[in-house]
């Protein structure tokens, strides 16, 4: 009696460990798909109208969530089918690793390097156009930026070619290069000092050049204007306390050149493994950040919470 309770106690045993390896296999079967599909549905979502105001840490955790259920659900539901073609999957991964082919380290390596370039390509930040508020000192910003001089005209060119002069490029990657190194000359010159207390004043455009000092908005006013001088479109976003500015780099066809352009030519060092920070507008055009947060363009942001945009 006592050998055949103990059997029943090792057939549950037995049987628990089954169901719990099927669990876990079925799980690390569904996270294959969930991955990638997260890294591509993740910034449209954040895109949308009302979703884009809620907190986006929780939003991307819950996606997550609501992906992975789905495909474990998936797999549960056509499992016959899903093992057949990993068992068929298998078979031939033996063969072509004893071929000497294609073996199970290449497999990982070609997963791991989509991975890599759905996760680093860059962080597409959330926007909501339709509910910015009036940017305040909006004329006052645009006048500075536009009645920019020769003076200034003079200082963007030579800010244009002081870097990345010998990167062969495409024609018309010229001024997307151009604005890099005019961002490069910028920030690693400027110098903050902050306004006095209790007033705002706004440098123009030649003095911050001259100065290559003051606060954020005439950090990011010199930036703009000189990046319009060499024929780059930029704009002014304003966060709570905060201004910076903002390069169009144009479709996605451009931002993924960009990102090649920043990590592989001109700013190896600084950006090779860091995210790049960008917004998507409406038209689906891409702007980079270009404050002086980090020594490449796309740096972190001070403050996600967008104001208020500037055109210029």
């Amino acid at each position: 009696m006592r050998t055949h309770t103990q059997l029943e106690v090792n057939g549950q045993a037995d049987g628990r460990a089954t169901v719990l390896a099927h669990a876990i296999m079925i799980y690390v079967v569904a996270l294959v798909p969930t991955l990638p599909t997260f890294l591509l549905v993740r910034p449209l979502l954040l895109e949308v109208g009302p979703i884009s105001q809620w907190d986006p840490i929780m939003t991307q955790f819950v996606l997550f969530l609501v992906l992975l259920i789905a495909f474990i659900t998936l797999v549960q539901r056509f499992q016959r089918v899903v093992f057949g073609v990993l068992v068929a999957a298998l078979l031939s991964l033996t063969v072509t690793t004893i071929s000497g082919t294609f073996g199970f380290g290449d497999l990982v390596g070609g997963y791991a390097g989509v991975m890599g370039m759905l996760r680093e390509t860059s962080n597409d930040l959330p926007m909501a156009a339709g509910r910015f508020a009036p940017f305040h000192d909006a004329f006052h910003l645009r006048r500075l930026v536009e009645q920019a001089g020769p003076e200034v005209r003079k200082a963007a060119v030579r800010m244009a070619t002081a870097h990345f002069t010998k990167v062969k490029v495409e024609p018309e990657d010229n001024t997307l290069v151009q604005s890099f190194s005019v961002f490069k000359e910028i920030n690693g010159r400027w110098r903050y000092v902050s306004d006095r207390k209790g007033g705002e004043y706004f440098a123009s455009p030649a003095e911050s050049q001259e100065l290559m000092a003051g606060d954020c908005d005439d950090h990011a006013v010199l930036m703009a204007a000189c990046i319009k001088a060499i024929g780059g479109e930029v704009r002014l976003v304003r966060t709570n306390g905060h201004i910076y500015p903002e390069l169009k780099v144009g479709d996605d066809a451009r931002l993924a050149r960009a990102t090649e352009l920043i990590r592989k030519e001109l700013f190896v060092k600084e950006a090779r493994n860091a995210p790049l920070h960008h917004h998507t507008d409406r038209n689906g055009m891409h702007w980079i950040n270009l404050d002086y947060t980090r020594p490449y363009p796309g740096g972190e942001l001070m403050d996600e919470g967008i104001i208020g945009i500037l055109d210029l």
